[in-house]
């Protein structure tokens, strides 16, 4: 009569340690890839030719260009900020855009809300485009 040892199924068996080593290491491994990618992504992105016109007292156009020297399209979204010859914030928009891999490409914004009134196109100060994180 042969015999035959079944595997008990309820028994517990612990993962062995050389495989919690290896799959630790590969999380590590995954982490600094990843956070090593997203620095350099930043760099991918020159933002130029910022230029404000059709300036009214309810509404301005944003004018900037764009180069991507990235492989992969990214998706990015970009602060503008509008501010005066004293200093305050005048305007802010906040806008997503999709930026095609290895293209250069112009971008018109308009900003319809103003912070404080705008009675005089002089006194528009300062204003910024980055990349918001």
């Amino acid at each position: 009569m042969k015999s035959v040892d079944r595997i008990d199924i309820k028994k517990r068996r612990s993962i062995p340690a050389s495989a919690k080593l290896v799959l630790m290491m590969a999380v590590i491994f995954g982490l600094v890839l990843h956070t090593l990618w997203k620095k350099t992504q930043a760099d991918n992105l020159q933002i130029s030719d910022i230029q404000v016109s059709n300036i009214t007292r309810v509404s301005m156009d944003i004018t900037f260009t764009i180069a991507s020297r990235a492989s992969v399209e990214l998706n990015k979204a970009i602060m503008i900020e509008i501010y005066t010859t004293s200093g305050e914030l005048l305007s802010n928009k906040l806008s997503h855009i999709k930026i095609p891999p290895k293209t250069r490409k112009r971008y018109i914004k308009v900003l319809q809300k103003f912070n404080i009134p705008l009675n005089d196109p002089d006194d528009i100060g300062d204003f910024k485009v980055y990349v918001y994180k």
